[in-house]
């Protein structure tokens, strides 16, 4: 029997990339095309080396999401998409309608959470599930049956997660990462975090304590004054951060 796989590509994530890595192209009639070249020639890619039976394109939806109503500052510093980008969305939705291959966008949700939402739908369906993403926050939802597939270089080199090598490179299980966030923050989303927490420190709090709960639990047994002092002032910063960071798998879809 054919092996039932779903491809979930983060279009959002994956045109912002190409765009980025490839010069400024356009066509004669002026219209801007690299975000699209870039973006197709990953979507060919993965359909030839993957060979999904299935594939479905996530794109981020405009407006406010549920993130900014807990947290009215999340991406605030990020700048406008240029419009020489903007202008290459609306052609790509026209190229996957005429390949027939489904796209979906929620208003309050941003791309990650409707993935995450298919790819926990999809457990039940398919034998296995690929994510493919420029988006590292995409790595709380590998498992054994889900993989990742996170851009590396330019606009082909992709480097593949599963459960057991997210442990293998940082110590942590997949669901640990979204405490991560929590302690360290993301200064590309305007995430706070801990103020003086960064990745070794948090990854070393995890992997003793292996919650924020059970971090506050153990708060007197912390080394370190000042980690102690940030931790216990900052304590709401390290839970609504947790919040904003971790990728919503029910949404109504």
């Amino acid at each position: 029997m054919d092996t039932k796989k779903l491809m979930i590509i983060d279009g959002s994530s994956l045109i912002h990339r190409a765009f980025y890595a490839l010069p400024l192209l356009s066509n004669k009639n002026g219209v801007y095309t690299n975000g699209i070249y870039g973006f197709l020639t990953m979507l060919y890619k993965g359909r030839e080396d993957i060979n999904p039976s299935h594939i479905c394109v996530v794109f981020d939806k405009k407006g406010p999401t549920f993130r900014h109503k807990e947290y009215d500052q999340y991406k605030a510093h990020r700048a406008a998409t240029p419009s020489e980008l903007a202008q290459q969305f609306p052609i790509i939705r026209e190229i996957l309608d005429a390949m027939n291959i489904r796209f979906l966008e929620l208003t309050g949700f941003e791309a990650d959470d409707i993935a995450g939402t298919l790819a926990k739908k999809g457990e039940e369906f398919f034998d296995e599930i690929i994510l493919v993403t420029g988006d590292k926050d995409y790595l709380q939802l590998a498992k054994d049956k889900t993989k990742v597939l996170i851009t590396r270089k330019g606009i082909t080199e992709l480097e593949e997660f599963d459960r057991d090598k997210v442990i293998e490179k940082y110590g942590i299980t997949p669901e640990q990462l979204i405490d991560l966030k929590g302690l360290m923050g993301d200064p590309s989303d305007n995430i706070p975090g801990v103020p003086g927490i960064g990745e070794k420190t948090g990854l070393k709090l995890l992997k003793e304590y292996d919650t924020i709960e059970n971090i506050y639990a153990n708060i007197d047994n912390i080394s370190g004054k000042k980690l102690k002092e940030n931790l216990t002032e900052n304590k709401h910063l390290a839970f609504l951060s947790r919040k904003l960071g971790e990728i919503i798998t029910e949404v109504p879809i």
